[in-house]
């Protein structure tokens, strides 16, 4: 079925469902961009594990040792080094949250140049703070400081607004679409979230321009593929909180669709 809203369903920012959301529309948009971009370019979807606990700031973990298996060849010598008594003892890890996040990659086959690549905002990355939004705008200013087209997507009306040298236009979505070629300069798009979600440029080499992509259709063919409309909290308030007439607006909505008692 349809959302029940004529763009973004602001529902979808309460846990669990924003981490249910984020991995499939990522991958429904993925697949919009192959549908245009094949064979000049790849998209693939790049995975990092983020931990954040109390001693270790959020980081992104890839091994610095991988076991594989292999063919048994010669055993080594032994060294003849004498071994000290040691001491073992069965402990804990400091708690840590473990965090999945996803992005999206533009590749050239033919160099691997990474030519763009799509970040959607989650609510870490718009948490105040050194673990949230600090630790995103580092990886940030890596992407700024390397030759990649980069587009932030920020479907979440809570969390803090992702910084730029002037004011953001008015909007409570934005989508942030930074070219090589025009840095410092990035154009920032935005849009109330009671109307539809635009559709977006997604900058590619120079001599190929932009695709563009209707976000949401992606949207709604996450929305339909995931049944939302049977499995959201309708019933609770929204976070952050509607004003009187917005929270009005939402309630005659729900109660056409038969989605809230009437």
């Amino acid at each position: 079925m349809p959302c029940p809203f004529p763009g973004m369903d602001p529902y979808l920012e309460k846990q669990p469902y924003w981490g249910d959301f984020t991995p499939g529309f990522i991958k429904f948009l993925a697949h919009e961009l192959l549908a245009q971009l094949l064979p000049r370019y790849e998209v693939c979807v790049e995975e990092y594990l983020y931990l954040a606990h109390e001693e270790i700031r959020l980081h992104r973990v890839r091994p610095d040792v991988a076991l594989t298996t292999r063919r048994s060849g010669p055993s080594a010598p032994a060294s003849g080094i004498a071994l000290l008594e040691v001491a073992t003892e069965d402990l804990e890890y400091p708690a840590y949250e473990p965090s999945t996040q996803r992005h999206l990659k533009v590749i050239q086959p033919r160099t691997g140049r990474v030519v763009t690549v799509i970040e959607v905002l989650s609510p870490t990355n718009k948490a105040p703070g050194e673990d949230g939004i600090d630790a995103y705008l580092e990886k940030r200013a890596e992407y700024l400081a390397a030759r990649t087209n980069l587009v932030e997507i920020d479907l979440l009306r809570g969390g803090e607004r992702l910084p730029m040298a002037g004011d953001l236009p008015p909007g409570d979505y934005y989508v942030y679409v930074g070219r090589v070629q025009r840095k410092p300069r990035c154009q920032v798009i935005g849009w109330p979230w009671r109307r539809m979600i635009p559709a977006i440029p997604v900058p590619l080499l120079p001599e190929d321009g932009d695709a563009m992509v209707d976000l949401q259709a992606v949207f709604q063919a996450m929305y339909d593929f995931s049944f939302y409309e049977r499995r959201l909290p309708y019933q609770e308030p929204l976070s952050p909180p509607l004003s009187e007439e917005e929270a009005a607006w939402v309630m005659e909505l729900l109660k056409e669709r038969g989605l809230t008692p009437s």
